[in-house]
């Protein structure tokens, strides 16, 4: 632990103030103060004086209701006077000595000194191992969210993106990036969508907003707040050949405010979003509100469900702590698809191995809520799932085999909900209690957009990766295969 945790740990523990209320007066999340005490990080350099003089008052204030003032003076080596704003001034100067004291002898500084050194990168080597490992370092040692700015096409450097392996380390902090995207440059078929979505899975614990970009294009940066901005010269295929990085702090944010004005100004294309947002903005009644669908399910299969379910989803969406509000749209959910699935034309895309995930495992997710099917409730599933087919000869399922799609464990991590007027994809990892993070939602803010995305849904039912099975073919599924699914739900029973 260094000097600066040793004493902040100390001040908390004398004034006995909860973590939970320093956190609120401060303005950080309890995590971050706890990574202060116990971790050996910092606050943020330039955030350093205000984090120190809100928590000064705080314990000043603490240490004169409880009239402690002269035990604090012996315990940490302090001189009078004992009012309110001279102990406020003393424990400020304790905390700033602590933090200079803390920041020179930290490693971790040393790093960040040499990572963000300003330079200039000309060899593609040297390119690559900047933005590869150097700049994700850099952010997973910064103490606060980040806000970055990319004024670049997203869709010019897809082609060049390598999913091998799924990565090794997700963001702690919470990760923003405004984007740059043209449909008209390297966007021009639709062979950027499923690479875009692949782009989205990858980095799932990021929030991309994504901006029209030709009146910016020009500009070649990527600048991140408070921290470090690279200017970029590009080649013929739209490939960084020069890299000049800036570290000076005040010309970082000054690029920073120039260019977030020019986001502002641009039309955004696809955007992050919550659950909350995605209600209160109509977006999601106006979804429901048209017969045909294309929906692709990348985790567990939350249609379809017997009529039984619904109001034990509404007591899940209580049990786990969510407000009367979810609870209530869970209910109004429940009976809009009821509605639906008895005329409209939906086209459900699944992923065979979550298809036999689901069977086995029987976890879905509707809205925010988690929900465990039991056994018993996965039978009544598939059963309702037959009788709803017969009823609606409109209902089709296309089966794809995402064992032939290499990595396909890391890239189908989202789901996608479609109506062809609005679109939006539902970040499945953001539900893992282990992070929350990343966004909930991307919503589509472009008929363009949406018309390829659509498009290149019904292209892909003719692909070989995909089997459909209209009504009877899912009767004659369930007749070659139904012996085969009892065994795999009675493991578990």
């Amino acid at each position: 632990m260094n000097a600066y945790g040793t004493l902040l740990k100390k001040l908390i523990r004398f004034t006995n103030i909860k973590l939970t209320n320093l956190a609120e007066i401060v303005g950080y999340d309890t995590s971050y103060i706890s990574k202060w005490c116990n971790k050996g990080k910092l606050p943020a350099a330039k955030a350093a004086p205000n984090v120190n003089k809100c928590l000064a008052d705080v314990f000043a204030r603490e240490i004169i209701i409880q009239e402690e003032a002269t035990l604090f003076a012996a315990e940490f080596n302090a001189s009078g006077p004992y009012d309110e704003s001279s102990l406020s001034s003393t424990i400020f100067r304790l905390l700033k000595d602590a933090y200079k004291r803390s920041y020179d002898n930290t490693s971790e500084n040393a790093q960040l000194a040499g990572l963000s050194s300003q330079r200039m990168l000309l060899w593609q080597l040297d390119i690559k191992n900047f933005f590869v490992t150097e700049l994700p370092q850099l952010l997973h040692q910064l103490n606060e969210p980040c806000q970055i700015l990319c004024t670049m096409d997203i869709c010019g450097f897809l082609k060049d993106l390598s999913y091998e392996t799924g990565r090794q380390a997700y963001y702690t902090n919470p990760v923003h990036i405004k984007m740059g995207i043209n449909l008209g440059g390297h966007c021009k078929n639709n062979s950027y969508i499923p690479q875009l979505y692949y782009f989205l899975n990858h980095y799932n614990d990021i929030s991309f907003d994504f901006y029209e970009n030709t009146c910016m294009d020009y500009m070649n940066l990527f600048i991140v707040k408070n921290c470090i901005a690279v200017q970029c010269a590009l080649d013929k295929d739209y490939r960084i050949s020069i890299a000049h990085i800036i570290t000076d702090t005040a010309q970082v944010n000054s690029l920073y405010q120039k260019v977030n004005s020019e986001f502002t100004l641009s039309r955004l294309m696809i955007h992050s979003s919550d659950s909350e947002e995605l209600f209160y903005n109509g977006y999601r009644t106006e979804f429901y509100a048209h017969n045909a669908f294309q929906i692709m399910v990348a985790k567990g299969f939350e249609f379809l469900l017997p009529p039984e379910i619904n109001p034990r989803l509404i007591q899940a969406a209580r049990d786990q702590g969510f407000d009367e509000s979810m609870a209530q749209l869970v209910a109004h959910l429940g009976i809009t698809w009821e509605e639906i699935f008895e005329k409209g034309a939906i086209d459900f895309y699944l992923l065979k191995t979550n298809l036999i995930r689901y069977i086995t495992d029987g976890t879905i997710y509707f809205a925010d809520v988690v929900y465990h099917m039991s056994v018993e409730e996965r039978k009544k599933h598939i059963q309702h799932v037959l009788d709803l087919v017969q009823k609606n000869p409109n209902i089709r399922f296309f089966i794809i085999d995402d064992e032939c799609i290499p990595n396909s464990e890391h890239l189908f991590q989202m789901s996608v909900y479609n109506n062809k007027r609005k679109l939006f994809l539902k970040n499945m990892e953001h539900y893992d209690a282990r992070t929350h993070l990343g966004p909930s939602f991307y919503t589509m803010q472009n008929e363009t957009l949406i018309g390829g995305i659509s498009q290149y849904f019904s292209e892909l039912q003719s692909s070989s990766l995909c089997n459909v099975y209209g009504s009877e073919d899912v009767f004659r599924f369930y007749e070659k295969y139904g012996i085969m699914i009892d065994r795999m739900l009675s493991i578990e029973e």
